[in-house]
């Protein structure tokens, strides 16, 4: 199988690393691959690092005629079979020939950039059910999920960020942005004694959130990390991850926390929502409300025997579906169908 894999995003966010992470894989995996991305941006750079050779492109929208050329050129010099396309303007820029063409929807984006578009995948079951909506048959779309890689990370030594060492301790992850919700979280941590809470991740809504830690006289629980790349040491010192999110598509941080053994607690968000079984693999609190997330926390702190069993049971759920070898195989039996379905064509 031969694949063209294009990221037509200059952001640093998750779904930006996730292509990093499976065009990875796959090159380890001896998938023959070339790669499109933004010159200079930095996941060319984390690519090249990795031994995975890639192309510049600009993705510069629809009066771009050199993006769709270069495109165009590698396909062909590759002799693609497929063509997989991250993000609305490599979707655009995409030409048509031999190959198949698969876009894949991390979010609810309007459908008509994916109109030529042969097939489509989307990460969350919510998003498959809006592209099916949307009017997409049901053997055109695919559901496959992200994955986290193991990581095996020594844990952030408490006492370098002023935190008792048999204090609980909860830990949340995200851009300090509004609809990532680290005010809830704050305003909860105000009614859950004792607890500290560590914040890594920046952005607009810092300085607010800063404020409101003190007004609240929360300073001396709070911790304000900034941007961090050292999260998988930061999970494996907590005793809890939340999630308050008051609308995510995906909540890839769940699967991360799931990979450190972490009972989460997790507003009703539809990425979240769909991944979390309240009660067996996490606890499900409604969304913006402080005082549920308190409540929830509260629970698991009281009681280390839930801790435990939600912690291993996400372990498991994520082992057995949301691994590597589990999400990746999703993707070869993807390849395996569109190959056979481009030669049906071809005929």
């Amino acid at each position: 199988m031969r694949i063209v894999q294009a990221l037509g995003s200059s952001r640093k966010g998750g779904a930006e690393q996730f292509f990093i992470r499976l065009v990875d894989a796959l090159n380890r995996q001896g998938v023959q691959q070339r790669v499109l991305v933004r010159g200079g941006h930095w996941a060319q750079w984390r690519l090249e690092q990795a031994g995975v050779k890639t192309d510049s492109v600009w993705f510069g929208g629809k009066l771009d005629i050199f993006t769709r050329a270069k495109f165009k050129r590698v396909l062909a010099e590759h002799e693609a079979d497929l063509a997989i396309t991250w993000m609305r303007r490599a979707a655009s820029a995409c030409p048509s020939g031999p190959w198949m063409h698969v876009a894949r929807l991390g979010n609810y984006y309007k459908m008509s950039a994916f109109k030529h578009c042969d097939h489509l995948i989307g990460i969350t079951p919510g998003i498959v059910d809006y592209i099916k909506k949307g009017g997409w048959p049901a053997d055109r779309v695919t559901f496959i999920p992200n994955f986290v890689p193991a990581f095996e990370a020594a844990p952030t030594p408490r006492a370098t960020l002023n935190t008792p060492e048999d204090a609980p301790l909860i830990v949340w992850l995200g851009r300090m942005a509004q609809d990532k919700g680290p005010d809830i979280v704050v305003n909860a941590i105000k009614d859950v004694p004792g607890a500290y809470l560590w914040m890594a991740g920046d952005g607009a809504f810092e300085k607010e959130v800063k404020e409101l830690a003190g007004q609240l006289d929360l300073l001396d629980r709070v911790r304000f990390l900034g941007w961090r790349d050292d999260i998988h040491s930061l999970l494996e010192a907590a005793d809890i991850y939340v999630c308050a999110s008051r609308f995510e598509a995906h909540g890839n941080i769940v699967l991360e926390a799931w990979a450190h053994g972490l009972p989460i607690v997790s507003a009703r968000s539809p990425g979240p929502e769909h991944l979390i079984t309240h009660g067996e693999t996490g606890l499900l609190v409604a969304n913006d409300n402080p005082a549920d997330m308190a409540q929830a926390l509260n629970q698991l702190i009281s009681d280390k025997h839930l801790q435990n069993r939600l912690g291993k049971a996400g372990w498991e759920h994520f082992n057995q579906s949301y691994s590597e070898a589990a999400v990746t195989a999703m993707y070869h039996d993807l390849f395996s169908r569109m190959k056979a379905q481009g030669k049906r064509r071809a005929a």
